[in-house]
């Protein structure tokens, strides 16, 4: 069974690709730790569709955010 939900049809209004190229052409990962530009982009993304005020106030309520 496939479940596509409402975020993941958000996600796909953002070219990926795209996304990484920027990324690249920027260098903006180059002193990145822990988190990918895209893995950010995503928990950023969820946060401010959820109203949330930080990242640990998603995870204080059992979301998971995971790659």
């Amino acid at each position: 069974m496939k479940v596509c939900s409402i975020f993941s049809q958000i996600l796909k209004l953002f070219s990926r690709g795209g996304f990484e190229q920027a990324v690249k052409q920027h260098k903006a990962e180059r002193h990145a730790r822990g988190f990918t530009s895209w893995g950010q982009f995503i928990a950023m993304l969820f946060c401010q569709l959820g109203h949330a005020k930080s990242l640990r106030e998603i995870c204080g309520h059992g979301f998971k955010l995971t790659r």
